[in-house]
């Protein structure tokens, strides 16, 4: 576990407004921009190099994190909570990619959508006070005019997390140990959120 704690503790992100796609700020679009114009890395590669951080932290691998998407209109957090004995079915790790293979975004939780704005007007859009109606990763998809590729995700279920840390730092130390791959990651700072 020591081996992979500099990939946990890395933070380094834009501040305040910075770290938006909202409040006229260009940093993560710049960033972006500049992820796009690297090379795409195999999926394989990536699945690879996950389990490889996750074996780091003695947390299983995953077998087959492929997720097709007919899986995911029934009750896939739930089955992928009983299926890996999970303490919470937020207890995933999960990435989605473009139509021309980049990985957009690395992510945990139990929300896994495929919203892009329809044009750049709406990126302001609000459903409340306090919650944005696009998030950033489909933002910056839209940005770069690429398309989420649909048809699947990948899934990390975090199993036998130690009680030193929490699904949030395991997201971060795999972003960080995949930019450390040279992997291009579109919504850059997505993982360190």
């Amino acid at each position: 576990m020591e081996k992979a704690m500099e990939y946990l503790l890395e933070t380094s992100r834009p501040n305040g407004a910075y770290s938006s796609v909202h409040y006229d700020k260009r940093t993560r679009f710049d960033k972006a921009e500049e992820q796009a114009e690297l090379k795409a890395k195999k999926i394989q590669d990536i699945i690879d190099y996950t389990n490889e951080f996750l074996g780091l932290l003695g947390v299983n691998s995953a077998i087959n994190p492929i997720i097709e998407r007919e899986s995911f209109e029934n009750n896939l957090y739930k089955e992928v909570k009983e299926k890996n004995n999970l303490q919470d079915e937020r207890d995933i790790v999960w990435m989605k990619f473009t139509q021309d293979e980049f990985l957009g975004v690395v992510a945990t939780s139990n929300d896994i959508n495929f919203q892009v704005p329809n044009d750049s007007s709406e990126y302001k859009e609000k459903i409340s006070k306090k919650k944005w109606r696009y998030n950033s990763s489909g933002i910056i998809i839209h940005h770069l005019k690429k398309q989420w590729d649909e048809s699947f995700v990948l899934i990390f279920p975090l199993q036998n997390i130690s009680e030193k840390l929490k699904r949030g730092d395991i997201e971060r130390g795999i972003g960080n140990y995949l930019i450390k791959k040279e992997v291009p990651i579109l919504d850059f700072f997505s993982h360190r959120y």
